[in-house]
């Protein structure tokens, strides 16, 4: 099997005197503290496409680093990120990953296609995931980044928007089960507005939360046992996302009837970013 990251051995535990820069100096996995190993303390997981997929552009710049791992056919590109995922999380210790649809496989000319490039490289992960002995512990659907959701996804004022999202969630789950993943994600990133000018929010809520009810039941029907949850960001690219905060999104899920099902997974930059506290 090709090797992607050459020269790197699988990092061992070497304490904090190691002069070693390819070595933990405080990590050791297998270490009891409290009755646990740190391993277990510390589930680390491994997000497919801040290592896989992004190249380092910012807003008004272009990539600054390559992540075509030698590939020019999408679908080869596709496999070769899940041959260089796992290898990494080998030599890294990492027990477990966490993707979007779109990460993991290309988007297709149909529905039906992007379905068939997800079912090839899903399994592919689940051979690998025996292999290495590594785990998924959520999957998502990027329902933000094509241009179909530029009004949103469960929001969209487009009926045909709101079916495409529905049926790619529904994909996702079944990947997300397929690998083993115990846990489901929303993020919302298109899930708000611009303006009020055009804008019914209770309408737009309504449908937000029947896509999450569908979402959560046919999960639940599956083999989802796990939670499901909701990320909430204020406007990161909507200039007013519905999930804008933590106390924003509780209310939702109470007014819903989510709340027994969801949970929000909250990341620290979001809040940074929007000048809330963590």
């Amino acid at each position: 099997m090709k090797e992607y990251f050459i020269g790197i051995p699988k990092i061992a535990y070497e304490g904090p005197k190691t002069k070693n820069p390819y070595a933990f100096r405080y990590y050791n996995p297998d270490e009891i503290i409290g009755g646990k190993t740190m391993r277990e303390h510390l589930r680390f997981s491994m997000a497919y496409w801040h290592t896989l997929c992004a190249d380092g552009t910012d807003m008004f710049g272009r990539g600054t680093m390559d992540k075509t791992f030698g590939e020019r056919d999408a679908m080869a590109l596709a496999r070769a990120k899940a041959y260089a995922a796992f290898e990494l999380m080998d030599k890294l210790s990492i027990d477990y990953y966490c993707f979007h649809d779109r990460d993991i496989a290309p988007e297709g000319a149909t529905l039906a296609e992007s379905n068939a490039n997800l079912d090839e490289i899903s399994d592919l992960l689940k051979e690998l995931q025996e292999k290495y002995n590594k785990k998924l512990l959520w999957g998502t659907a990027n329902c933000f980044n094509h241009p179909r959701y530029m009004h949103g996804a469960g929001t969209s004022p487009h009926a045909d928007v709101f079916a495409f999202a529905a049926a790619q969630i529904k994909k996702a789950i079944e990947i997300t089960v397929k690998l083993g993943g115990q846990n489901y994600l929303f993020w919302g990133g298109r899930e708000g507005y611009e303006t009020l000018l055009n804008t019914d929010m209770g309408f737009e809520l309504n449908n937000m939360a029947r896509l999450l009810t569908m979402a959560r039941d046919f999960g639940r029907k599956i083999g989802i046992t796990g939670d499901f949850y909701i990320e909430p960001k204020p406007k990161e690219p909507t200039k007013h996302q519905y999930d804008f905060d933590a106390a924003t999104c509780v209310a939702f899920l109470q007014k819903y009837g989510l709340m027994d099902d969801f949970r929000l997974n909250i990341e620290g930059n979001h809040a940074t970013l929007a000048g809330h506290t963590f």
